[in-house]
């Protein structure tokens, strides 16, 4: 067994939900693979079995006071300026290494940041995959979980988005899907989640799901609602209560 495939199988190895032979053969990889003990201990982390957070090392990329040395380095200009021979020579040289400290501090700075970014991208990077993988979850109450930890990334996370749309879709459990079409509500500004939310008021026969994505288009005005809201009133199957919903907002988008 490999590290890519016991890689999404890690949650259900951690809550004990896989047989008796899968969790031998991943326990077995993972005793012989560092990567994959660090990859457990941090998917325990994300899933709150741990109570205490890993603190993170600060840089020690920046070894130098920047400030404190510009001062020792001015006290040495003020002394060569007591001198009665200083030539421009020496007043050179000064400020050339007044340069050079300025120059290496923004140097430094700079690749500090550089690397403090990187190290952000790669734990969002983890950080998604986690979400991704708790998404497929066996447990709804996980899931839920995941869906919530999903409205922390941003619009431009097209996995975390497509991944909210096809629980919107395609989970069995209604509050799973509440919760994807709230989450979805967030990133309304995207056509392709106006898209699913329409299509998805069009298929959808749960009268408590029919309500949340009536009352989410309606707050977006959302005009291309008004046929499949239309449609639906029309339904004589259709409760009372969630055609009171659909007149009300049909009425705001008009």
């Amino acid at each position: 067994m490999k590290c890519n495939d016991i890689e999404n199988k890690l949650i259900g190895f951690i809550e004990g939900e896989l047989t008796k032979q899968e969790s031998s053969l991943i326990q077995n990889h993972i005793d012989s693979c560092s990567n994959c003990q660090d990859e457990v201990a941090q998917m325990k982390s994300f899933l709150g079995v741990f109570d205490a957070d890993v603190e993170e090392m600060p840089s020690a990329n920046l070894k130098m006071n920047f400030n404190t040395f510009l001062e020792q380095e001015k006290q040495q200009i003020k002394v060569v300026q007591l001198q009665p021979k200083t030539n421009w020579k020496s007043h050179l040289r000064i400020a050339a290494s007044i340069l050079i400290v300025v120059s290496a501090f923004l140097i430094g700075k700079h690749q500090s940041g550089e690397s403090q970014l990187t190290i952000a991208e790669k734990q969002k990077i983890k950080e998604e995959k986690q979400v991704l993988a708790l998404l497929e979850n066996q447990s709804a109450s996980k899931r839920i979980q995941a869906i919530d930890l999903s409205e922390e990334f941003t619009k431009t996370d097209t996995k975390i988005i497509d991944a909210l749309i096809n629980k919107l879709f395609n989970d069995k459990n209604v509050n799973v899907r509440l919760a994807a079409a709230e989450a979805l509500s967030k990133f309304s500004s995207l056509e392709k989640v106006k898209a699913a939310l329409i299509k998805s008021l069009e298929t959808e026969k749960v009268s408590s799901m029919q309500i949340e994505l009536i009352q989410i288009l309606g707050k977006i005005q959302e005009k291309r609602a008004l046929e499949p809201m239309r449609k639906l009133l029309e339904k004589q199957e259709t409760p009372n209560y969630v055609k009171q919903e659909l007149q009300y907002n049909i009425a705001s988008l008009l």
